[in-house]
């Protein structure tokens, strides 16, 4: 579960880490680099943002999952949106498998985010 900070008011946030998962196919480690770019959403001059420390706890538990790429990056999506609410969000998840690049991206605008700053 990702826990949130409320802070003063910026345009843009972009998150970059890794993370990784097992591949359900072969059961091999899957490596992925995440990026996060969200519009926050803010109330009276404040906005709410990813706390960090939990966003890792909370990657950190793919570690040892089964899990579809596809299935990964709609996972996140749910969770972002449930914790941060954010105006706009966007997820970028890139492996490399074998030589293979695979990059998937999800988009959403949220309909009752709320104002923005």
């Amino acid at each position: 579960m990702i826990r949130v900070v409320r802070a003063g008011p910026v345009d843009h946030v972009h998150l970059e880490t890794t993370l990784t998962a097992i591949c359900p196919v072969d059961h091999s480690i899957d490596n992925y680099v995440l990026e996060v770019d969200y519009k926050p959403s803010c109330q009276n001059n404040h906005c709410i943002y990813a706390e960090l420390s939990s966003l890792r706890e909370y990657l950190d538990g793919f570690r040892n999952r089964v899990i579809y790429h596809e299935d990964l990056i709609n996972e996140l999506m749910s969770e972002f949106i449930r914790a941060l609410n954010p105006i706009e969000i966007t997820i970028t998840l890139t492996s490399n498998y074998r030589g293979i690049k695979y990059v998937i991206r999800r988009s959403v605008k949220t309909q009752d985010s709320r104002h923005a700053p």
